[in-house]
């Protein structure tokens, strides 16, 4: 992916790259700028488009898996960042609607990068499994046993839930 614009900014995901763009001029066509961002040529695309808003989410598959997806907004794009990130490579029909499908559980927003576990995650596992420490939330998901980095967090959460809990 070779970004161009105003503003662009990229991080490294397991599947590829994420990337926030933004800038003061609007392409013709979404779906052509896009298979040129994605240097996705040959891809089957899938798109909605509301020119009139200015809003466009387009997606490119091929053999069934998703290859890259360019949601367009004048305004910050309401999706689920993490989710949708590990999604190319898979079948993700439903990829446009930017969030994860009913049938699937919601990690939320990713509280340890390595092992990849969400806030929604540790949340219901504190709540039903009781966990009551950072070493326990560990034991249950892995989330802070590597680099660390998140345990602060992790602490955090359990104390707004113990919080929440106490003054109920």
């Amino acid at each position: 992916m070779t970004p161009h614009g105003d503003y662009w900014a990229l991080a490294r995901t397991p599947q590829g790259w994420r990337a926030e763009l933004a800038g003061a001029k609007t392409p013709q066509d979404w779906a052509d700028t896009a298979r040129a961002l994605f240097g996705l040529e040959d891809a089957e695309v899938q798109q909605i488009a509301d020119p009139a808003r200015g809003i466009a989410r387009i997606a490119f598959h091929r053999d069934g898996q998703l290859l890259a997806a360019l949601f367009v907004s004048p305004r910050p794009v309401a999706v689920m960042r993490d989710y949708l990130a590990a999604q190319p490579g898979q079948n993700a029909p439903q990829i446009l609607t930017g969030t994860s499908p009913a049938d699937q559980p919601d990690p939320g927003p990713m509280v340890c990068a390595c092992f990849n576990v969400g806030v929604n995650t540790i949340l219901t596992a504190i709540e039903t499994q009781g966990l009551l420490s950072v070493e326990a939330i560990g034991a249950s998901l892995e989330a802070g046993t590597n680099c660390g980095s998140c345990r602060p967090e992790l602490a955090a959460l359990l104390q707004s839930t113990q919080t929440k809990e106490a003054a109920e």
